[in-house]
């Protein structure tokens, strides 16, 4: 089980999620919406856990600042407007908007075309293409887990009780195996389904192994024997 708790980095109020997993060192993270994650060892007390974390707050808070600077610019690069091009599953598009009765974005043939009945309203184009989005990359993700659970039944894992998404930014997936949940990314919408099947069976795996340990990537190679390239291809 994860707990939430409010640390004073800089004297500012920072929301931290630590969550106890079978490894040696503390970890921590920043997300995308400007808090943190920490996993830390059994062993180690919550006390000591927040002194970590308080003895690089500085290195913390420009990262947190770094973070949501990057998320504003990202933000506003965007208009949504005709002719922009946006990356669906390693493949570029090109953005048509039209004025219809219904709200509703499509792609085909090299074109996403954004239906809205307000084509000036830029809170409508954003919303119309993020919905959209963000059901359609569910879907591919939901379909891939169906797809590779079976490989990892034989080895005696329980099916996923939960599968999120979100719009996480320090990392494309995530397994959280006490509680069989897996976490991923809406941004991998942009990327290849090769890539994205990659990280499902990266994540699958951790149900077997916590650690990045040389039977962890014995099993993802037992899978998907070019991980390594995948990979690197994945992080550029």
């Amino acid at each position: 089980m994860s707990e939430i708790r409010k640390l004073d980095l800089g004297g500012r109020e920072i929301s931290v999620e630590f969550e106890r997993k079978r490894i040696r060192n503390i970890n921590v993270r920043v997300r995308r919406d400007g808090t943190l994650y920490c996993s830390l060892p059994y062993y180690v007390s919550m006390k000591d856990a927040e002194g970590f974390i308080i003895s690089r707050q500085d290195y913390l808070i420009k990262s947190i600042d770094s973070v949501i600077k990057e998320e504003k610019t990202r933000s506003l690069s965007r208009h949504y407007v005709d002719g922009e091009i946006f990356e669906v599953f390693g493949e570029p598009y090109v953005l048509k908007v039209i004025r219809a009765p219904k709200n509703i974005c499509r792609a085909e043939n090299g074109v996403i075309t954004l239906e809205v009945t307000d084509p000036d309203d830029y809170k409508t184009r954003f919303m119309t293409y993020e919905k959209w989005r963000r059901r359609i990359i569910r879907s591919v993700i939901v379909d891939l887990c169906n797809e590779i659970y079976p490989l990892f039944a034989r080895k005696g894992v329980q099916p996923p009780r939960k599968i999120t998404l979100g719009e996480y930014r320090s990392f494309w997936g995530e397994c959280f195996a006490k509680r069989g949940e897996l976490k991923f990314s809406y941004r991998l919408f942009e990327k290849d389904r090769i890539l994205i099947r990659y990280v499902v069976v990266h994540e699958f795996a951790h149900f077997l192994e916590p650690n990045h340990s040389g039977r962890f990537w014995a099993i993802v190679e037992e899978i998907v024997p070019d991980y390594r390239e995948l990979r690197k291809q994945l992080n550029k």
